[in-house]
């Protein structure tokens, strides 16, 4: 069981993956009619509650799955505003956070739908607010607030948040040019960033993850160690790929053991392990950045001594763990017999050429995933209810019943791996496969 995570960030500095300027922001923000107030009654709130017209801790259960390994015991608790549709694009947001009490106790994150209909990853401000940009222009943009505290301290309150949109920070043009009807739109295959990590089992049934969901035994969803790639409560926004390599073992020993590939589809919906500020998947990575991408802290200080050894919360690193597994993803998607090393596909982090969301009558089982449109093909892992897919084409297979109704429609989402599109929404404006793609 993988109870090594903090599920918790404490507020940090930002570098220039997310730049942010300070405001001039008034008593009020409402005083500012060019400020787009956010009403705090329309949240999704977990753990906190609208007092008076303000949020606040909650007395109730918090958020975080894992038991808190540091000394001092902190209550958590988060607030999703809705989308908010913006008038014109642009990458440049400022966000206003009016509180009571110790505004360090306060994290306002912010994202944008990207030109392909995904999210950009979330962007943490200054307490108190500040100027974000994000990674490319985006038409909505979504806040999030969570607030901690110790023991039963409950001084703490959130009365205004508001975001204006600001002139993008981009010059140059970003449009290429149409490459007209003769080209094929599958010629350029998006890649997402990929890396080898160890996977560790995260079990904790009953308990909350970062994002509000109750674990449930044979779950499936992941942790990465950053608050950037995690989805809303429910969400599959941030969804990885997991492929095991053949290569298993306890740690660093060497000791391996035969293990047949498989895929899992998962949803990002937890923080850690180790680590919670490691987005190590990103090339401007927000701490860390001695390290290569795609290497986690905790995987280079488990075997290098990387930081005396310690991870960002000073406890000695036991394994090299950058990704953290639902126990169904881990014992049913990929079928894993103990932890050991993994490929990990960040699939956000590549436009989607068609996107389809697996979607499942039970809001809880996966969908088998097999190497062919059809039930004789071989199965090779699961995709979750949620995850967030892409369509490559689309194929005429065996009839399949799901929730949208009967078809016989397939989805290729990766190579040799293929799902009935009646357990999708989305894809269908993907263009028919070719014989000889896998």
């Amino acid at each position: 069981m993988a109870q090594n995570r903090r599920t918790t960030a404490p507020l940090v500095a930002l570098g220039a993956f997310a730049l942010l300027a300070p405001l001039a922001i008034p008593g009020t923000v409402s005083a500012d009619t060019t400020w787009l107030a956010q009403d705090l009654s329309s949240t999704d709130r977990i753990g906190l509650a609208l007092d008076s017209g303000k949020l606040r801790l909650d007395t109730g259960k918090g958020l975080g799955a894992s038991p808190r390994l540091d000394t001092a015991q902190r209550r958590t608790g988060l607030a999703t505003f809705p989308e908010q549709e913006l008038e014109a694009p642009t990458d440049t947001v400022d966000v206003a956070v009016i509180t009571t009490g110790d505004e360090e106790e306060v994290l306002t994150e912010a994202r944008g739908v990207r030109a392909d209909g995904m999210w950009t990853e979330w962007h943490p401000t200054r307490p108190g607010g500040g100027r974000v940009v994000l990674s490319s222009e985006v038409t909505e943009v979504q806040l999030r607030v969570e607030m901690s505290a110790e023991g039963e301290r409950n001084d703490t309150s959130v009365t205004d948040v508001s975001l204006r949109p600001v002139e993008s920070s981009s010059t140059e043009a970003e449009a290429e040019a149409d490459p007209g009807p003769e080209a094929s739109a599958r010629d350029d295959v998006p890649t997402p960033y990929s890396a080898r990590l160890f996977a560790t089992r995260i079990g904790l049934v009953g308990n909350t993850t970062a994002n509000g969901h109750t674990v449930r035994p044979d779950d499936h969803f992941v942790a990465l160690p950053s608050r950037r790639g995690l989805a809303n409560r429910g969400g599959g926004e941030y969804t990885v790929r997991v492929c095991t390599t053949g290569e298993l073992g306890p740690d660093a020993s060497g000791d391996t053991e035969d293990h047949k590939a498989r895929c899992a589809y998962l949803p990002v919906w937890d923080v850690g392990p180790w680590n919670v500020t490691d987005d190590h998947w990103n090339e401007d990575r927000e701490s860390w950045r001695d390290l290569d991408r795609g290497r986690p802290q905790s995987q280079a200080a488990f075997t290098e001594g990387h930081n005396g050894g310690l991870d960002g919360f000073g406890r000695r690193v036991q394994n090299p763990a950058g990704i953290d597994l639902a126990d169904g993803a881990f014992n049913e998607g990929l079928q894993l017999p103990t932890n050991g090393w993994v490929q990990v596909d960040y699939l956000w982090t590549a436009e989607y050429r068609d996107r389809a969301e697996i979607i499942t009558d039970t809001q809880s089982d996966p969908v088998v995933v097999r190497t062919g449109p059809s039930t004789h093909h071989d199965t090779v892992g699961l995709a979750a209810h949620k995850a967030n897919v892409d369509v490559a084409c689309q194929v005429v297979g065996d009839n399949a019943n799901g929730p949208n109704g009967t078809d016989d429609v397939w989805y290729r989402i990766g190579e040799d791996h293929y799902v009935p599109a009646v357990f999708a929404s989305g894809g269908s404006d993907a263009p028919q496969c070719l014989a000889d793609q896998p």
